[in-house]
């Protein structure tokens, strides 16, 4: 499913140009896909803060690599995540795997 677009002709400062294009060479990406981030980036910021986390689920909803699972969020409603630190206290510095592979047991 793709969303329609416009096409639009825009002038700008051709230091401002510069700088597009830069970034685009800098992440790989065209300087359409950068034009399109950045506006979407600074509206949805105007609109709202978003956390680093939200930010990042957004781009990958948006490029269509992760679904939304509203099921997972009812199903935790109302429960915080445990920060980092908590999780490295909790762990006591065996890795996660060992975890795992502990609370799974043998096979």
């Amino acid at each position: 499913m793709t969303e329609e677009t416009v096409k639009l002709t825009v002038r700008l400062p051709a230091t401002l140009h510069q700088v597009l294009k830069e970034r685009a060479v800098e992440y790989d990406v065209s300087l359409n896909q950068v034009l399109v981030d950045t506006l979407s980036a600074k509206l949805v910021s105007s609109v709202e803060e978003e956390t680093e986390v939200e930010k990042f689920d957004r781009m990958l909803h948006q490029e269509g690599w992760l679904a939304k699972t509203d099921w997972l969020d009812q199903f935790i409603e109302g429960v915080e995540p445990a920060s980092l630190d908590e999780m490295r206290e909790v762990l006591r510095g065996v890795p996660l795997s060992d975890w795992i592979i502990e609370d799974r047991g043998p096979r």
